[in-house]
C-alpha cells in the first residue's frame, strides 16, 4: 500500500509544477483549481480531491477566523470577520453565541452530485485494520514459479497462445499497430496480462493476489510496455482495497516501477477474476449439458490476429457454449452467431476487449467475453456531437418502427435533430479559424519577437518529454506513436519548424497536430505579452472566440433536448413520456450497455444471452449484469426506461490558465424510482484534440455507482 507521506509528496510536486509562479497558495482560486487538477492526474478519486481541498480550506479559515457562532436556523458553526460583524448576527438574530461545550460540527457544505465525503480520505484504516506494508508472498515459491514459466532469465516466452501480446509487451505500446488493440499502453498492459495472469493460475491455482502480481512484475519490469506504465491508481472507493506495495519500490526514484506494480496487482485481480469464472462455466456446463473434465483454457485480447484465432476455435468447436450466473444456465450458442459477435468485438454492441475460452476433450467449447476497465472511474463510450445528432435520428425513426412514436411527431423531432446537427457543424467549423489568425499574426514576427517564438517551441517540446507524453515536435521520446512535426517537415531547428508551420497554416490545410502547437505556442506568447506590457494584441485574443463558438455548440445540443422534450412518445411499456428522455434513456443504454441487465426471453435469445455474457471487469472487479442491476436499484430494462428522466445538471468547464473561457461541459445522469434520484453517469463534453478541434464527448459511471460495483465485489 502507497504510503499516505508518499501521495502527499506526489500532489504536492505536480501542485508546484502547474502553479509555476511561485508557492500555491490555497486562498487563490486558480491555484485551487490546479490542485484539483493536479489530483485529477494522478488519478485520484474524487471524493478524495474533494476533502483534501475541503480540509484545506476549513484549515485556512480556523487559522484565520476567530470570530465564531452558531447559526440560529441551521445549528451550524458560522464564521464571521470581526467581534462587529458577529455581534450583528447575534442582534440580528441570525447567530446564537458559540460555545465550546457545544462540540464543533464539521462543515457540510454543497458536494457534486454523487460525490460524498469520506472521513478517511486516503483509505487509511486503525492500525489493527491496516494491512502490511510489504506484500504477503512466499518469495521462494515465487521466484521457482517464474523461473518454471519464464526460464533464467525471466523473459521466455508467454504462456498464452497470443502472437500478438509478446509483441506488445517487446516493442511497447503504439498507435494503430497490428499487435495493439485500440486503446493504450496501460489499457493495453491490463488486457494481455492479465489474460497472462489466467494461465499463471490455471498452472498454480493456490497463487495469492499478492503473489500473481509479483509473478506479472517479475515478468514485465524489463519489458518495453512495462517501462512505459504510468501515473497508475487503484481506487477501490468502498473497499479501500489498494493492494500491497514492497518496501523496495518506494520513494520518489522509483515511481515508475511502483506504477507498473499497481498495475500488476490490476491484472492479477482480474485474472483471478476471469479464472473463477470460467471454472465455474465449466462446473455448470459438465452438470446441465455434459462438458468434459480435461479441459485447456487460452486466453485472446481485441487485436485481429487473435480476433480470428477466437473464430478459428469456434467454427473448429462440436458445440459452443456460455453460462450465465443470474439466470444458472448454460446456453448453447450457435456457431454462426457466435462468429459475428466475436467479429464485432469492440465495437457496435459488443463491447468485449479479451475472451477466456474453455475447450473440453470432446471439441466442446465455453466462451466468456470481458470488457476490461483498468479503473472504477474509465470511460465506457465515446462519440462526437454530430454522432450523437445522427444516433437521435436513428432512435426517433427505430421509435416509429416500434409503435412508440406517432409519424407526424417523428417529422417534427427529425426536423429539430436536423437543424441542431447543420448549426452545431457550422459553429464548429469555425474553431480552426482561431489558431489559423494566430500564425497570420506570428508570420509579421521578426528578429528577437521571432527568437522568442523559437524559445516558446523549444520550451513547449521539453514539456512533452517532461510529462512523458508524445511529443508532436520532436518525437524524441516515447510515448510518440506517429512522427513529430520536425521528422514531417525534414528541418532540424525551430526556426524552420516555425516557418514550415506558419506556412502550411497560410497556404494549405493545416493538420491538427499543427493547429495544436501553434495553439500552445499562442498560449506561452499571451502570457509573455499579458506579463510584460498587460494587454493582449486583438489578433492573438482568440480564446474568446472559441469560448463563444464552443458554449453556441453545447446550448444547441442543450436546446434540442428542450425541445424534443415538448413532445411526447412511448416507453416500451406504453407509458408516455416526454421524446428527450425516452431518447437520452437510449443513449445511456448504448453508451452504458444497460440492455445486459435484461434476462433472455428464451434459450434461443442469442442477442441478450452473449450481452449479457460480456462482463465488465473494472480494476479487476467482476460487474456482472445483476451486479448493475442491483446498483441501479431496478427490475430490469422496462423498470429503468419507466422511471428514466435526463436531469440538465450542467457544470462548465473552463480553461486552466484563466478560467474565464469555456472549453466544455459536464452532464450528470440520474434514474428517478419514487421520488428517489440515483446518480448513474457523467457525460463529458469536451475536446480531446486541443482547443480548435470539435466536441467529443465520453460518459463514465458516477462516483455512486462505481462506490456499489466495489461493495459487490467478490472476494
Amino acid at each position: 500500500m502507497q504510503h499516505i507521506s508518499e501521495i502527499i509528496e506526489e500532489i504536492l510536486v505536480e501542485w508546484a509544477y502547474r502553479v509555476h509562479d511561485g508557492m500555491p497558495n490555497i486562498k487563490n482560486t486558480t491555484h485551487i483549481q490546479q490542485l484539483r487538477e493536479s489530483m485529477e492526474e494522478l488519478n485520484l478519486p474524487n471524493n478524495v480531491i474533494y476533502q483534501v481541498i475541503q480540509n484545506l480550506i476549513n484549515e485556512v479559515t480556523d487559522k484565520e477566523t476567530k470570530f465564531k457562532a452558531r447559526s440560529k436556523e441551521t445549528n451550524k458553526i458560522i464564521y464571521y470577520k470581526n467581534q462587529d460583524n458577529l455581534d450583528a448576527g447575534i442582534k440580528s438574530g441570525h447567530a446564537i453565541p458559540y460555545e465550546k461545550s457545544d462540540g464543533e460540527e464539521p462543515k457540510e457544505p454543497e458536494t457534486k452530485p454523487g460525490m460524498k465525503i469520506d472521513p478517511n480520505p486516503m483509505g487509511k484504516k486503525d492500525d489493527k485494520d491496516e494491512k502490511p506494508t510489504e506484500p504477503t508472498i512466499d518469495t521462494k515459491k515465487v521466484n521457482n514459479i517464474s523461473l518454471e514459466l519464464y526460464g533464467e532469465s525471466g523473459t521466455e516466452g508467454l504462456l498464452q497462445a497470443s502472437e500478438t501480446t509478446l509483441q506488445a509487451l517487446q516493442n511497447g505500446y503504439k498507435k494503430g499497430a497490428d499487435y495493439v488493440a485500440p486503446g493504450n499502453a496501460g489499457s493495453c498492459f491490463n488486457e494481455n496480462m492479465s489474460n497472462e495472469g489466467v494461465h499463471i493460475l490455471v498452472q498454480n491455482p493456490d497463487l495469492s493476489e499478492d503473489e500473481l502480481a509479483q509473478i506479472i512484475f517479475d515478468r514485465t519490469k524489463d519489458e518495453k510496455l512495462g517501462t512505459e506504465i504510468k501515473t497508475t491508481s487503484i481506487q477501490s472507493p468502498h473497499n479501500k482495497d489498494k493492494g500491497t506495495i514492497p518496501d523496495e519500490l518506494k520513494g520518489k526514484e522509483n515511481k515508475q516501477k511502483r506504477d507498473l506494480y499497481k498495475s500488476c496487482i490490476i491484472a492479477a485481480r482480474s485474472a483471478i477474476s476471469k479464472t473463477k469464472r470460467i471454472r465455474k462455466g465449466e462446473s455448470e456446463a459438465r452438470n446441465q449439458v455434459g462438458f468434459g473434465k480435461e479441459t485447456k483454457i487460452d486466453s485472446f485480447g481485441g487485436t485481429k490476429n487473435d480476433i480470428d484465432k477466437i473464430k478459428e476455435k469456434i467454427n473448429s468447436a462440436k458445440k459452443v457454449y456460455v453460462y450465465d450466473k443470474e439466470t444458472g444456465k448454460v446456453y448453447e450458442i450457435p456457431k454462426d452467431v457466435m462468429v459475428d459477435w466475436v467479429d464485432d468485438s469492440g465495437g457496435g454492441e459488443n463491447p468485449g476487449d479479451t475472451a477466456v475460452i474453455s475447450m473440453d476433450e470432446n471439441g466442446n467449447l465455453l466462451y466468456d467475453g470481458w470488457s476490461d476497465k483498468i479503473n472504477y472511474n474509465a470511460l465506457q463510450g465515446n462519440s462526437t456531437l454530430n454522432d450523437d445528432y445522427t444516433k437521435q435520428e436513428k432512435n426517433i425513426n427505430k421509435l416509429v418502427e416500434d409503435g412508440r412514436l406517432d409519424k407526424q411527431i417523428a417529422q417534427t423531432a427529425l426536423a429539430i435533430v436536423k437543424e441542431a446537427k447543420q448549426k452545431s457543424a457550422e459553429i464548429e467549423k469555425n474553431y480552426k479559424k482561431a489558431p489559423l489568425k494566430e500564425a497570420k499574426f506570428f508570420s509579421n514576427y521578426v528578429g528577437d519577437e521571432k527568437e522568442r517564438l523559437h524559445q516558446h517551441l523549444k520550451n513547449e517540446a521539453e514539456k512533452y518529454d517532461r510529462d512523458g507524453t508524445a511529443n508532436h515536435i520532436t518525437d524524441r521520446k516515447p510515448p510518440a506513436t506517429e512522427p513529430g512535426l520536425m521528422q514531417r517537415y525534414g528541418v532540424d531547428t525551430y526556426e524552420e519548424l516555425l516557418d514550415a508551420m506558419i506556412d502550411e497554416a497560410e497556404n494549405g490545410k493545416p493538420s491538427g497536430k499543427v493547429l495544436k502547437v501553434i495553439g500552445r505556442i499562442a498560449n506561452r506568447e499571451r502570457k509573455h505579452l499579458k506579463e510584460k506590457t498587460g494587454q493582449i494584441p486583438p489578433q492573438l485574443d482568440t480564446k474568446i472566440i472559441l469560448s463563444d463558438a464552443r458554449e453556441q455548440a453545447l446550448d444547441v445540443q442543450k436546446d434540442t433536448m428542450t425541445r424534443l422534450n415538448q413532445l411526447k412518445g412511448k416507453t416500451s411499456s406504453g407509458k408516455e413520456k416526454r421524446l428527450g428522455d425516452i431518447i437520452g434513456f437510449q443513449e445511456t443504454i448504448d453508451f452504458l450497455h444497460l440492455d445486459k441487465i435484461e434476462e433472455p426471453s428464451g434459450d434461443d435469445d442469442y442477442n441478450t444471452i452473449l450481452k449479457r455474457n460480456t462482463h465488465l471487469v473494472m480494476e479487476g472487479t467482476d460487474v456482472p449484469p445483476q451486479t448493475i442491476k442491483k446498483c441501479l436499484g431496478v427490475n430490469n430494462l422496462q423498470d429503468a426506461e419507466d422511471n428514466f428522466e435526463v436531469v440538465q445538471d450542467e457544470e462548465l468547464i473552463k480553461d486552466q490558465e484563466t478560467k474565464q473561457f469555456t472549453t466544455g461541459k459536464v452532464i450528470y445522469i440520474y434514474a428517478i424510482k419514487k421520488g428517489k434520484r440515483t446518480f448513474i453517469g457523467k457525460k463529458t463534453y469536451r475536446s480531446k484534440d486541443g482547443p480548435t478541434a470539435k466536441t467529443s464527448n465520453t460518459i463514465e459511471w458516477s462516483p455512486d455507482m462505481q462506490e456499489c460495483f466495489d461493495r459487490n465485489r467478490e472476494k
